[in-house]
């Protein structure tokens, strides 16, 4: 059996291009790793500036923006959320720029993991089809299977992109609807605050108004004031008229005071002679008033004779009112009677005359029935004769 030859070296530009292109993803990563350390060093000893933030440069060096100088051609895109980073502290502007750039070296890991996959199957598929006589077909469907398994990567990929999505969906629905509820909300508190505006704005319509008869009522209170104080001044000025006309007054009294003093001194005199009078009025009286206690013990005698006098009277008015009494019923029975009598009389009267006037007709019809049967004999004498 012949030795098998060596296999050949594979294509020299697939094979430089998947080495450059794992060199250069190498490259980045060990830059993103270096610029990651070098900013947590920068932040931990605070003298980061953030118009000098590293971006990863060509060929896996680190390069730096500066405010003068020249960025060269960046291996990495600036992040998406670059812009967010103006106007941000020092400590912020490290912690969002670490996030970035821990994001970027995940990302970078995994398209590295499956370009070392695609470089082992190719290295496979090579090795598979420098033998002497090659599976074609099975080498296809391990391509086919390759192939497969990438599509399933990407849709399962395409399929969480697409689950986060529906939960940023759901999360924003409920996000709406709470949005909804505080709008209904604050559409509710605004018509309630209209409302209560509409109260206030009445209330202040009634308080100016208020406020217009109040500064009504001061004018005319003030105009009151005014009044008064010029019948107050014209009052104070009676009054010290008042004052002069009975400071004359107090005058004329104490000189009618000093004569009264005069006159008392004379009356004391007499209050004397008057004392002695009034002595001898009094012993009169005491004489007069025994006589007064004789007088009126015969007075009281009198007084039970005449209230003797007076019970007996009115026994005797007592007995008059009852005959008085009697006498009006026999006179009421005398009126009824007579007017009785007269009835009567009156009743026989009309009788009689009933009795006439019955005679007069009895005798109308006799006389009237005399004539009627000789009449009636006539009539008959007339018909028998004629017969």
């Amino acid at each position: 059996m012949a030795a098998r030859p060596p296999p050949p070296s594979p294509p020299p530009a697939r094979l430089s291009g998947a080495r450059s292109s794992r060199a250069g993803r190498g490259a980045a990563v060990h830059a993103v790793s270096s610029e990651a350390a070098g900013l947590g060093g920068a932040a931990r000893e605070g003298v980061l500036d953030p118009g000098y933030i590293p971006w990863p440069g060509g060929e896996g060096s680190g390069a730096q923006r500066g405010p003068g100088g020249s960025a060269p051609a960046p291996l990495l895109s600036a992040p998406a959320g670059a812009e967010r980073l103006q106007g941000l502290s020092v400590e912020e502007v490290v912690v969002t720029r670490m996030q970035l750039l821990e994001e970027e070296l995940s990302s970078l890991k995994e398209e590295l993991a499956l370009c070392q996959a695609d470089k082992e199957f190719v290295w496979t598929l090579w090795k598979r089809l420098q033998v002497t006589n090659p599976d074609v077909t099975h080498t296809v469907s391990l391509i086919v299977e390759r192939e497969k398994q990438k599509t399933e990567a990407k849709d399962r990929k395409v399929l969480e992109i697409l689950q986060v999505k529906d939960a940023k969906i759901q999360e924003l629905e409920q996000r709406e609807s709470g949005l909804k509820r505080d709008i209904n909300d604050l559409i509710k508190r605004k018509i309630a605050v209209d409302e209560e505006n509409a109260l206030l704005r009445k209330e202040f319509g009634d308080l100016q108004k208020k406020f217009k008869d109040k500064r009504q009522e001061v004018k005319d209170s003030k105009e009151c004031i005014q009044n008064k104080e010029e019948q107050n001044r014209l009052i104070i000025k009676d009054l010290e008229e008042e004052n002069q006309k009975l400071s004359t007054r107090c005058v004329d009294l104490l000189n009618d005071l000093e004569r009264l003093r005069k006159q008392e001194a004379h009356w004391k005199k007499e209050k004397y002679s008057i004392d002695a009078k009034i002595k001898t009025f009094e012993n009169n009286l005491m004489e007069a008033r025994k006589e007064i206690e004789v007088s009126q013990s015969k007075y009281n005698a009198l007084s039970l004779q005449l209230t003797n006098k007076q019970t007996e009277l009115i026994q005797k008015d007592m007995d008059i009112t009852l005959v008085r009494k009697e006498l009006q019923e026999l006179q009421n029975l005398y009126k009824q009677n007579s007017a009785h009598t007269a009835q009567q009389a009156e009743l026989i009267q009309q009788l009689q005359v009933l009795n006439m006037d019955t005679q007069k007709v009895l005798r109308n019809q006799e006389d009237v029935h005399t004539a009627e049967s000789i009449s009636y004999q006539k009539v008959c004498f007339y018909s028998v004769i004629k017969m």
